[in-house]
């Protein structure tokens, strides 16, 4: 049993984290029709600052794979934060 949950366990690469969590419910909440009430927005906020923090950390690697997963969580980011200041301004 432990063998495969070490297994289980090497497969997971935290480098993907953002991308199979933040990058599709920030983008659900961006082209859903919802109330913007507190919760969505202290969610969405969130999410952009996951992204933000997640692409510095990665930007700073010496490897160039982390560095492009970097780049594209932070231009993600940018992207929500544009497209969330868009809808709140329109």
């Amino acid at each position: 049993m432990l063998k495969k949950i070490r297994n289980a366990w090497s497969l997971f690469n935290p480098l993907y984290l953002p991308l199979i969590t933040a990058l599709p419910v920030g983008g659900w909440l961006l082209v859903t029709d919802i109330d913007w009430n507190a919760t969505y927005l202290a969610l969405y906020i969130l999410i952009i600052m996951f992204l933000t923090f997640s692409g510095a950390v990665e930007i700073s690697s010496e490897e160039m794979k982390h560095q492009i997963f970097g780049y594209v969580y932070m231009t993600a980011s940018l992207i929500l934060a544009g497209g969330g200041l868009f809808l709140w301004l329109a």
